[in-house]
């Protein structure tokens, strides 16, 4: 049975260009489920036809440009914006990703998005974001992780009946957390459910309301080092393969 062939976004700096180094990570993840990948840079619009589902790995910040901007903020330009949020971006990755999501939702290509991706997913369907999660929300946990060591952890709680707890087996678990922007359930598309909070009320899955599969989480379950996610994430790429896999059928 011939895998079915997974569209990944890639960013556009050296360790996405040249070296490779992120993105075998998710690739590893894919093939290690039963797909095979392929590279979704600049004009990644052209080929997602091909491929049998979308995924949405991490990376640096979306652009302010295409997002709203929260109460307090409607007068801040953008690089204001950047300054106040410390917000680093790949611009020319952010076009080609939200074109990749809109036609993908379009065609009705399995999605699965992971950190960046669960908010490009949102930014795509609502314009809407948290730019900083410690500047907005003064009490939240520490969500933010750098550097190549093993990241912070929190618990999440999770929704009874969602995928996300088929395949993690529980209503709790504790993920590796490595990002400063977010979701809050206010800000969440209408077109997707809320399916794991974090205890500060962070968002960190989400699922489409309808038929087609769109996941996305919050965490890295790619990531290696993290054994604590890592050894448990199987299902969650094997879900996405297996639905990337019947959908080709049809």
């Amino acid at each position: 049975m011939a895998s079915p062939l997974i569209g990944i976004s890639v960013g556009t700096s050296l360790a996405w260009r040249r070296f490779g180094k992120y993105y075998r990570l998710y690739a590893s993840a894919v093939e290690s489920a039963g797909g095979a990948c392929m590279r979704l840079g600049r004009g990644g619009s052209r080929h997602l036809g091909k491929c049998d589902g979308l995924l949405l790995p991490g990376g640096w910040d979306v652009h302010p440009s295409h997002y709203d901007r929260l109460p307090g903020d409607e007068a801040l330009s953008v690089e204001e914006m950047m300054k106040k949020y410390r917000i680093r971006c790949e611009s020319r990755r952010d076009a080609s990703e939200l074109e990749l999501i809109n036609q993908a939702l379009e065609i009705g290509r399995p999605i699965l998005g992971i950190c960046r991706g669960i908010q490009a997913l949102n930014v795509a369907l609502a314009r809407r974001l948290v730019p900083d999660i410690a500047t907005c929300m003064p009490n939240a946990l520490r969500h933010r992780s750098t550097g190549p060591a093993v990241s912070y952890s929190h618990e999440i709680n999770i929704e009874p009946g969602s995928l996300i707890e088929r395949v993690y087996g529980g209503r709790s678990l504790t993920v590796n957390t490595r990002h400063h922007q977010g979701l809050i359930p206010e800000i969440v598309s209408d077109r997707l459910r809320v399916t794991a909070l974090a205890p500060d009320g962070v968002v960190e899955a989400v699922e489409g309301r309808d038929s087609q599969f769109v996941v996305a989480v919050q965490w890295h379950p790619e990531r290696k080092t993290d054994a604590f996610i890592h050894g448990i994430s199987g299902p969650l790429f094997e879900a996405f393969v297996n639905a990337c896999r019947e959908g080709s059928r049809q």
